[in-house]
């Protein structure tokens, strides 16, 4: 398919074949000042050891890049080089059966990704022809869809990308882009839009031009001809002309080519010894828009090469990093100063790293080995039950039966989860994880086995004692802590000697026991508590709640108790209590050794220090030496955290 021989987009002077030697400089003009140090990129470049980060990188962002059918090394020689790169194929020629009739053309090699791409390089040699198609066909017969001939015995269907892509393409190179091809020729195919009518035959379609070379119009408009040889002399004495001499030889040409149109403004860089083409270029505006080389015996060598080295010449907006002399920063061009503190800096980042992956080793540590505490806030069955475990040993409880594993090894149907025997009663712990607030029978049923058992072992000193995960797939400080159970369930607790616990309040209890240090005997006797269990340690004795928080100072009306001048305060939060030592206590504005009740006492606080809220309850660290091992009532609630 021929089109218009007056292409401006692509034109913009005259030109005639020219087999002496030319200088495609003068036509395309490099736009870089200076031209940039070559680098051989058939050698591996190593890394500079003492280079930092913000020094030119070993990989650049730009130019994006498209690679079409390159063999691996062509592949590698980019992508060592350059991080935006896409790698696709224009498709997989396919055997059909020699006859006269068509065949619907099959490609399902798509392309993704490529349509910003700057740089487009294309390698037209044959690869293998498969065996059979590579699909089912595109449309459904009654539908126009592209069909060849089948007279070659084959379908090249790479042609077929290049009808679906050539807007793409083209747009690439208006936009200032460059599409580099390695030749090969492709025998043209007999094509055409149609569709099957009447009869099951096709009905009378358009001529198509089915052909790899049909990527974009400055390729199509080439008249490729079928010639093989190995004898080739560059004929340009530009940057790009001497590049392509270096790799001429060993290498062959598989096809020789010139303008159909004599105002195509194509430029021959290498010929063969008949004067035909077998490299050129084309150019638009004085811009480098299209080059065509042979099939170079190193070709990962001279991509590799042009990338670096030459197009940065001629394109340099496409290549910023090496335009700009970004490549003076190279460890070999580098001020000597700035080496020297370059290389202090890569020692500091390998301490700073060095110092980090051991605080991530510490990290996993700690998780790995109280990783069990979050089990309690979104665990549910056997796991949850194991968190239980540990944080029941972790307050010092020592006889834990697990029920559940004395029932698995003796075949038995499960019934309670945990049996704490260490002191009387027993308490038979019913554990659950759940995704809303507890039903009646989720938390009634440790009374239930607590009956059994004690029916089982005549000992009537048997509690229930209920631990719920409620609401477990939402963050603990989202869930209904205030009343996750209901006014009647606590009522029938409390009339039962049922204990209630949510895992939220176990999971409080044991980081608080850390942080502060509470002694086993000052928080055991919490379990034992009908109703719901509170999380106050035993030696906390209730005063009253925070009234009022002031930049360096808070207030309490006392509702209980006394207060003394170098007693300690426990304020309750979220999730931690904050213990805070009285150094003054201010009743009416004037200090005061002591406040008692119906007291508005003022304490001092750390200005910007701990965050306290109005109506938390507020506690005095009592001083215990021996706590009894019989059940100890709890403050009850009050205010906003009251049942």
């Amino acid at each position: 398919m021929q089109g218009s021989p007056h292409q401006q987009a692509y034109v913009f002077g005259n030109n005639e074949r020219l087999p002496q030697k030319t200088d495609s400089a003068m036509i395309f003009r490099s736009k870089a000042k200076a031209t940039p140090a070559m680098v051989d990129v058939r050698q591996p470049v190593a890394a500079d050891q003492n280079r930092s980060d913000d020094a030119l990188p070993v990989k650049q962002g730009k130019p994006k890049m498209l690679l079409l059918d390159l063999d691996p090394g062509a592949v590698a020689a980019v992508t060592s080089k350059w991080t935006d790169v896409v790698i696709a194929t224009l498709g997989r020629p396919y055997k059909v059966p020699k006859a006269s009739g068509y065949v619907p053309v099959i490609n399902h090699d798509f392309l993704s990704g490529h349509k910003e791409c700057d740089i487009v390089v294309a390698d037209f040699a044959w690869k293998q022809i498969e065996s059979r198609s590579p699909g089912e066909k595109h449309r459904p017969n009654e539908e126009t869809d592209l069909w060849v001939n089948q007279k070659l015995g084959y379908v090249d269907n790479r042609g077929l990308t290049g009808l679906r892509e050539r807007e793409t393409f083209e747009r690439i190179i208006r936009q200032g882009g460059i599409i580099i091809v390695f030749a090969d020729y492709a025998p043209p195919h007999d094509a055409m839009m149609t569709s099957i009518g009447y009869g099951n035959k096709l009905v009378p379609g358009s001529e198509v031009n089915l052909d790899v070379w049909n990527l974009a119009t400055p390729f199509e408009y080439l008249s490729v001809s079928d010639d093989r040889g190995s004898v080739m002399t560059a004929c340009d004495s530009s940057s790009l002309g001497k590049l392509l001499g270096k790799y001429l030889p060993e290498s062959e040409f598989r096809c020789t080519f010139k303008p159909r149109y004599p105002d195509d403004h194509w430029m021959p860089l290498a010929v063969n010894k008949y004067q035909d083409w077998v490299a050129a270029a084309l150019g638009k505006d004085h811009r480098l828009v299209a080059l065509v080389v042979p099939q170079l015996a190193d070709k990962a060598g001279f991509i590799g090469e042009l990338l670096s080295a030459v197009l940065p010449e001629y394109l340099p907006d496409l290549f910023p990093e090496i335009a700009t002399g970004a490549w003076t920063h190279r460890s070999e061009y580098e001020l000597p100063q700035v080496a020297q503190l370059r290389r202090e800096k890569a020692r500091i980042e390998d301490e700073a790293r060095t110092a980090v992956a051991a605080l991530d080793n510490l990290i996993q540590a700690e998780q790995t080995a109280n990783g069990w505490l979050h089990d309690l806030l979104t665990a549910t069955g056997d796991e949850l039950v194991d968190a239980v475990k540990r944080a029941l040993a972790e307050m010092g409880f020592s006889a834990v039966v697990d029920v559940d594993e004395i029932r698995d090894k003796e075949g038995l149907s499960r019934r309670e989860d945990l049996r704490i025997e260490d002191r009387r009663p027993v308490l038979v712990v019913d554990i659950k994880g759940i995704g809303g607030r507890p039903s009646d029978e989720d938390a009634t049923q440790a009374n239930k086995h607590a009956l059994i058992h004690a029916r089982e072992t005549k000992n009537p000193d048997v509690q229930g004692l209920s631990i719920i995960n409620h609401e477990r797939h939402m963050p603990p400080l989202e869930r209904d802590n205030a009343m996750p159970f209901r006014d009647e369930l606590l009522t029938v607790a409390e009339e039962t000697g049922l204990g209630l616990m949510t895992s939220f309040d176990l999971y409080r209890l044991i980081v608080n026991m850390r942080r502060w240090k509470w002694a086993p005997d000052t928080v055991q006797p919490l379990l034992y508590a009908s109703r719901r269990s509170e999380i106050v340690p035993a030696h906390y004795e209730y005063i009253g709640t925070v009234a009022h928080v002031w930049s360096k100072a808070f207030g309490v009306v006392i509702e209980n108790g006394t207060v003394n001048v170098g007693d300690t305060l426990a304020i309750e939060g979220e999730i931690y209590f904050e213990e805070l030592p009285v150094e003054s206590i201010r009743v009416n504005d004037a200090k005061v050794q002591s406040a008692t009740e119906n007291n508005q006492a003022g304490f001092p606080r750390a200005e910007g220090g701990t965050k306290l809220r109005e109506g938390a309850r507020v506690f005095v660290v009592k001083r215990i030496d021996h706590m009894p091992t019989t059940d100890i009532a709890a403050p009850e609630r009050t205010g906003a955290a009251a049942h």
